[in-house]
């Protein structure tokens, strides 16, 4: 079963909020205390999106975070990928663990549903998201 962590909720909570402000700068303070998420745990989200340049963070009198990619360029997918969760839904998906994977009945069933699932991912953007379509 997959089970996804806090840290992916609020890095999507946290997305969202700012794709829905775009172009605003927002700073991270506000965004903290919109959302309920601990400023500490913010930031490392914010790193790790901007490492991976879904964010672009502006230094200076103006310091704040904003999207740098198109709201239909950032999938779920990539925010759950980007914020270092496993997308695998199986151990058998990651090729961990598995000394009989080349003799399993099962293999092709659950790579296909891996490929399945990260497709349905893949297909809901932030645009799609923010405009409920």
């Amino acid at each position: 079963m997959i089970q996804l962590s806090k840290k992916w909720g609020y890095a999507l909570k946290a997305i969202l909020y700012i794709a829905e402000k775009s172009p605003k700068i927002l700073k991270i303070k506000d965004i903290s205390l919109d959302l309920n998420i601990s400023e500490s745990l913010l930031r490392r989200i914010i790193a790790s999106l901007e490492k991976w340049d879904l964010i672009q963070t502006i230094k200076g009198r103006t310091w704040g975070v904003l999207l740098k990619k198109e709201l239909k360029e950032i999938s779920i997918y990539n925010i759950l990928k980007f914020s270092w969760e496993k997308l695998w839904i199986t151990t058998c998906t990651s090729w961990l663990d598995c000394s009989n994977k080349e003799n399993c009945n099962t293999t092709i069933v659950l790579w296909n549903l891996q490929k399945s699932f990260n497709s349905i991912l893949k297909l809901y953007t932030l645009d799609k998201m923010i405009n409920k379509k």
